[in-house]
């Protein structure tokens, strides 16, 4: 396999190549599999919690798995070896051979798209996205710095994240792998992204208009209260419209 730190000529990687390049390398370094186990189980058991007649909903549902996972998955996956875990804002980061994989949920259960996601939630979360669309590698643009000398070690778009949704009935389990781009002047969140595990439902699309007026806010945004993989391929230059 060819990697996507490769120094010579790194502009020939497309963005498929790129992610290819993330998820083979972070399964290799032992991240992948024992994420999606938690996830999967996350989501199952808050199904299982999950009690309308007590006053559950959509909302205790979605931040009871984002706490999980947070709290869990930073115990997990700390002091692994060649791996670091830490919860930065909000939200569960892993580190590993040099990329930033960070979990973020999907609104609306499995039939959810993940071109819906956003990220001006806050500055961290914008921030992964702005370093992927940059021109440069990273912060080492300057020729002071010698960028070059790190061009190996630091991946080209590095900040990988996973996107994730479940049903509140079935605690049946979505999740995406993707490369986040800075949409702000509109496109698509994503460089390129791919159906990590689960059987996304079918929904029918609804009105822009009505759309637009559904509240936005997401769960990891809330004050805290104290592998087989389908590429799907987006394959478009930024700012690009939209393609069925």
């Amino acid at each position: 396999m060819i990697s996507a730190t490769s120094t010579d000529d790194p502009a020939r990687f497309s963005d498929v190549d790129l992610l290819t390049d993330a998820i083979a390398t972070l399964d290799q370094r032992g991240v992948l599999t024992p994420l999606a186990d938690l996830i999967r189980q996350v989501y199952r058991r808050a199904s299982e919690r999950h009690e309308p007649d007590l006053g559950d909903d959509a909302m205790s549902f979605g931040t009871t798995v984002w706490r999980n996972l947070t709290n869990l998955g930073a115990a997990q996956f700390a002091g692994r070896p060649g791996m670091d875990a830490r919860i930065e804002d909000n939200s569960l980061e892993i580190l590993a051979a040099g990329y930033i994989l960070r979990l973020y949920s999907l609104q609306g259960g499995t039939g959810s798209s993940v071109e819906s996601i956003r990220w001006e939630g806050s500055e961290t979360r914008l921030g992964g996205a702005v370093e992927n669309s940059a021109d440069g590698q990273l912060a080492l643009d300057d020729d002071e710095q010698f960028p070059h000398a790190f061009a190996g070690l630091i991946p080209r778009k590095r900040h990988i994240r996973v996107a994730h949704t479940g049903d509140i009935d079935t605690g049946e389990t979505v999740a995406y792998l993707g490369l986040p781009r800075d949409n702000r002047n509109g496109g698509s969140p994503w460089f390129e992204v791919a159906l990590w595990f689960g059987a996304p439902a079918h929904i029918a699309a609804e009105p822009a208009d009505r759309a637009s007026e559904r509240p936005q806010r997401h769960h990891d945004e809330l004050p805290i209260p104290d592998i087989d993989l389908q590429l799907r391929h987006v394959n478009r230059s930024p700012g690009a419209p939209m393609s069925a």
